[in-house]
Formats: C-alpha cells, sequence, structure tokens
C-alpha cells in the first residue's frame, strides 16, 4: 500500500521530466513551489534548441489534503496544466543558467507550517542538483529569486498570451 507521502511525492514530481526508461532526460528545471497557503505548483522547463517545452502544473486543491483524502485509485487532483514550446532565444535562457542553479542552495531550517517551500530539480550542462528553500524571499537569496522570477515570468507571459487566443 502506497503512505500518504508517497502518493504526495509521486503526484508532485510527476511533471519532471523523464524519458521512457523513467530515468531523467536532457537539462531541464523543474521547480515545485509548494505555499504557505493555498495549492501547489509545478514548473517544469526542459532545454532544446530551437524550442524548449515549459509546463506549468496549478493543482485546484492541496495536494496533501487530496494524498490523504482516500485510498480510491480513481482520485486525481484537479489541476490547471499549461504547456507550450519557448523559443530557446528567450531572455530568460540568460538568467537560468548553470552559475545561477548552482548558487541555489540548501535552505531547510525552516518549518513545514505556515512557510513558503521550494524544491527544486535540474540539469544542466552535465551538472545536476536537487535543492530545497523555505522563504527564499525573506533570505533574499538572489540566485532562488532569479530562478522562481524567471520560471513566474514566463509562467505568466504564456498564461496571459493563452488567455488572449
Amino acid at each position: 500500500m502506497i503512505s500518504s507521502v508517497e502518493k504526495y511525492l509521486d503526484t508532485l514530481l510527476s511533471f519532471v521530466p523523464r524519458n521512457k526508461g523513467n530515468r531523467l532526460s536532457g537539462d531541464y528545471i523543474s521547480l515545485v513551489h509548494v505555499p504557505a497557503h493555498g495549492a501547489e505548483r509545478v514548473y517544469s522547463l526542459t532545454f532544446d534548441d530551437p524550442e524548449s517545452l515549459f509546463t506549468v502544473a496549478s493543482y485546484k486543491t492541496t495536494l496533501w489534503e487530496t494524498a490523504q483524502g482516500g485510498s480510491s485509485a480513481q482520485s486525481r487532483p484537479e489541476l490547471d496544466a499549461l504547456q507550450t514550446t519557448v523559443p530557446s532565444d528567450h531572455p530568460v535562457f540568460g538568467f537560468l543558467d548553470v552559475r545561477t542553479l548552482e548558487a541555489c542552495e540548501n535552505a531547510s531550517d525552516g518549518s513545514p507550517e505556515g512557510m513558503d517551500y521550494y524544491l527544486m530539480l535540474w540539469q544542466k550542462d552535465g551538472r545536476a542538483s536537487v535543492v530545497e528553500c523555505y522563504e527564499p524571499y525573506s533570505r533574499e537569496s538572489q540566485s532562488w529569486l532569479t530562478v522562481i522570477g524567471g520560471l513566474q515570468a514566463l509562467s505568466s507571459q504564456f498564461e496571459y498570451a493563452t488567455l488572449e487566443s
């Protein structure tokens, strides 16, 4: 039987790019945002030429409540999903370089209660890492703020374009 924690993590990580062998694919960033209040959001960006794939999954209700809500394999969390291609010369790629990604340090000295939490998995140019951070805004971590801001800017740009269509 799958525990609530395993169910929760499996759902959140389902948007991390993978190939058919369930191994991590080429270069990518996946950023999981677990807000202090409200539902989770997962940003994933693959680095491909000439276009990269960008995915945003915004859950309608908190996944933790859904994961604990019963043993039914049929219960799937509701979400809004955006998936689009981004030209590889988009300005955001200038900010999402290996130096910035490596500068995102673990800051796990937070509490699961009442704090924004970010988990980032990335692989780029032969380097990779998994890091987490509670409350990056109050820490004034420039690298975390750059990554979060870049992915949020892409999200808002393409969500707005989708609404206009």
